[in-house]
């Protein structure tokens, strides 16, 4: 379908293409832009797609950083690093997910009535159905920012801080937390808003972001104090991708498939990544669907990373993340959704 046909002597300014496409009998019925910025941890800006000044919510991609007062006292806790990767979780509400959270809490000397984070259903369709089968009503332990509510309990209260209003952003454990995201991120100030699971929500530019990931992925650029805590979070997250996500979710499946790579999505399509080796050396990856659809980030993310050559979009056994099928009720197979944009290295 053609739109309206420009008139004469009207200058035509083409942006990069940077949408996925959700096709139908072979032809476009919807698209969904996508901002990306791939960055050094030195803040150079390697490439982008989209507006890398495009300012959105990390969300739940920032749990690495709201974990870091908790990894500067996890040994003071005995906490190890599964307890760490499940503070940086948004995780499925399974089984093995629930248990380690509660070590954490025991651990940290957190209770189930301490948390500010409510309740949902579990993720994992199989936990969903079990707990259907038996009568049962989700708790808190369910709710997939369990893990992230318990680890800030626990460091304000090695701290020495009150746990009480812990979510709040006026509160120590948050005041540190912004702090240190807008050190790592490389600008004076965070602006906040209130998340789905009460605590603050951060917003930030796509290159701004994609700093912050980046020196997760290599610290050596970050604050000195911020240096030790990094690496343990990198570490917890590589040595546990099921902790932080669980059964076919994104990040385990990345985290799994891809070698030294840290990744984390975070609500309304937006996802963060660590790369610790590329041929481009350690990079930050930001990715963000502008409409909020998440039905197109898993093949937004599997073009970036093919564009910087970490994947093959062909190969298993991600292949299936780079065009998504779908299907109708009745299970045939009607449409696409498909990404072909091109980064644009600086």
């Amino acid at each position: 379908m053609k739109g309206a046909q420009p008139s004469a002597g009207t200058r035509v300014i083409l942006a990069p293409v940077s949408f996925v496409d959700v096709l139908r009998g072979g032809m476009v019925e919807s698209r969904h832009r996508v901002h990306a910025a791939v960055v050094r941890p030195d803040g150079t800006l390697l490439a982008s797609v989209g507006d890398p000044d495009f300012v959105t919510f990390l969300r739940s991609a920032a749990k690495p950083f709201q974990a870091l007062p908790l990894a500067a006292v996890m040994d003071d806790l005995g906490l190890t690093s599964r307890h760490l990767a499940i503070a940086c979780a948004s995780h499925a509400g399974e089984d093995v997910h629930r248990e380690t959270v509660l070590e954490l809490m025991e651990r940290g000397g957190v209770t189930p009535e301490m948390l500010a984070c409510g309740t949902h259903l579990p993720f994992d369709a199989i936990t969903r159905e079990e707990l259907r089968e038996r009568g049962e009503k989700p708790s808190v332990l369910h709710h997939n920012c369990s893990g992230k509510h318990s680890g800030m309990i626990a460091a304000a209260l090695k701290h020495g801080w009150l746990a009480a209003g812990y979510e709040l952003a006026t509160h120590p454990v948050q005041a540190r937390i912004s702090a240190d995201l807008a050190a790592l991120a490389g600008i004076p100030h965070v602006p906040a808003a209130v998340d789905g699971c009460s605590v603050p929500a951060f917003a930030l530019s796509m290159r701004a972001s994609a700093l912050a990931f980046a020196r997760l992925a290599d610290p050596d650029e970050a604050p000195s104090e911020l240096r030790a805590g990094l690496e343990r979070v990198y570490a917890a997250m590589r040595e546990h991708p099921y902790l932080v996500a669980g059964r076919g979710r994104l990040d385990t499946r990345l985290m799994i498939a891809l070698p030294g790579l840290v990744s984390k999505i975070g609500a309304e399509a937006y996802h963060g990544m660590a790369l610790c080796e590329s041929q481009y050396g350690p990079l930050g990856v930001s990715i963000k669907v502008e409409d909020g659809g998440e039905r197109a980030r898993d093949a937004a993310a599997m073009r970036v990373l093919a564009q910087l050559g970490v994947v093959r979009e062909d190969e298993e056994p991600l292949a299936a993340l780079s065009r998504t099928t779908l299907r109708n009720h009745a299970g045939l197979e009607v449409g696409v959704l498909r990404a072909e944009f091109g980064l644009s290295f600086a």
